[in-house]
């Protein structure tokens, strides 16, 4: 089986196999590995997620390995084709303190999912 030898910040060189990795492509109008393509896995020792960037030479040395990518081609320049990421939730109110304590008190109730259930949208 094939190891993968990569390294977190916090524990240092750790070994991971292909599927422990998830690598992100992003090509340029050229067909080129472009800026944004990157790798991240779990580290096995402290459970941090580490997010690294792959140029073209790493993101070749990951497939021959055996770790699988995602691709994606913007269909211009400005387009930005990468999925979206968990730090930029979709367009919405933000969740308030007072929205917080609101779910914490109706989880504390019996019957806190009919009560979402009749919640209007």
């Amino acid at each position: 089986m094939t190891r993968i030898r990569a390294s977190c910040p916090s524990c240092g060189e750790v070994d991971l196999r292909p599927a422990d990795l998830t690598l992100t492509i992003v090509r340029d109008a050229d067909g080129q590995v472009a800026d944004g393509s990157a790798y991240r896995f779990r580290c096995p020792a402290c459970t941090h997620v580490v997010a690294k960037p792959a140029d073209a030479r790493i993101a070749d040395l990951l497939r021959t390995g055996g770790v699988e990518a995602e691709e994606f081609e913007p269909a211009n320049e400005d387009a930005d084709q990468r999925p979206p990421h968990p730090e930029l939730p979709p367009d919405g109110p933000r969740l308030t303190h007072d929205d917080l304590l609101d779910l914490h008190l109706l989880l504390a109730t019996g019957s806190w999912f009919e009560q979402l259930l009749t919640t209007s949208r």
